[in-house]
């Protein structure tokens, strides 16, 4: 049992500044909703764009424009 916490205490930062840097240098993913057929117009996902911000990108503009507004 120790060793597996180990392992996730190693791994965790490991894999969360990965996915930091994926969606740092491609923060915009394909929309699941409309993935199948591409740009679907009705979609209200991607209003139609058939690409969306990914979840670390949003979480990352939300604490960004949380602090901004905090420190003005």
């Amino acid at each position: 049992m120790a060793t597996l916490i180990a392992l996730l205490v190693t791994c965790l930062p490991i894999v969360t500044l990965g996915y930091a840097c994926w969606c740092y240098a491609s923060p915009w993913g394909t929309c699941r909703r409309c993935a199948p057929g591409g740009k679907n117009r009705t979609c209200r996902a991607c209003e139609g764009t058939g690409m969306r911000p990914r979840l670390g990108w949003q979480l990352y503009v939300y604490l960004r424009r949380l602090h901004h507004d905090g420190t003005r």
